[in-house]
């Protein structure tokens, strides 16, 4: 393959995107965009096990009688803090999986991404955040017991994301503003 080809197909498959506080997207185009599954609070690409590229959040600030029953988590904004409490509906929580790599942002420096769940199917772009601190807080499971959770204490350093992908999953953040 010719360098012109080369650059011809890297431009057919290189798509840019300005997110910005406030856009609303679907699961499936958060799925997409960022490369991560479609279920779950605390989203990542990549592994564990190897290395976390990002995170995008999934929370819910206002919720109806019927949500708080299957979604027991605390989480609140407080000043310039979003507070998301970790993954776990039952017992004590563990600090694995989602929650060890909301831990392990605080080191590693990869882009948390959050969203607010506004409805079915529709999730409102809250910003990029920071882990600035991990604390633990009794809260009640599912079945309303009382139960030791992870509450991770994050702060947004920028309202808007621009960034270009050839893959799902395969995100270079190009620029943040606030």
């Amino acid at each position: 393959m010719g360098m012109t080809s080369l650059k011809l197909l890297l431009a057919a498959t290189l798509k840019c995107m300005l997110l910005k506080c406030g856009d609303v997207l679907s699961n499936r185009e958060i799925s997409r965009v960022f490369g991560v599954c479609a279920q779950r609070g605390i989203r990542y690409s990549g592994s564990l096990h190897e290395r976390i590229r990002h995170i995008v959040l999934i929370t819910v600030l206002q919720k109806t009688p019927e949500e708080c029953i299957n979604n027991p988590y605390n989480d609140r904004v407080e000043g310039e803090f979003l507070f998301y409490t970790g993954e776990g509906r039952v017992g004590n929580q563990k600090m694995d999986r989602g929650n060890l790599a909301l831990k392990r942002q605080m080191d590693e420096g990869y882009p948390v991404f959050a969203f607010e769940k506004k409805g079915p199917g529709r999730y409102m772009f809250l910003g990029q955040y920071t882990v600035s601190a991990v604390m633990e807080e009794k809260q009640p499971d599912v079945k309303g017991l009382e139960r030791k959770v992870f509450l991770f204490k994050l702060r947004r350093i920028s309202t808007s994301v621009q960034f270009s992908f050839l893959n799902a999953g395969r995100d270079v953040v190009l620029s943040k503003s606030k």
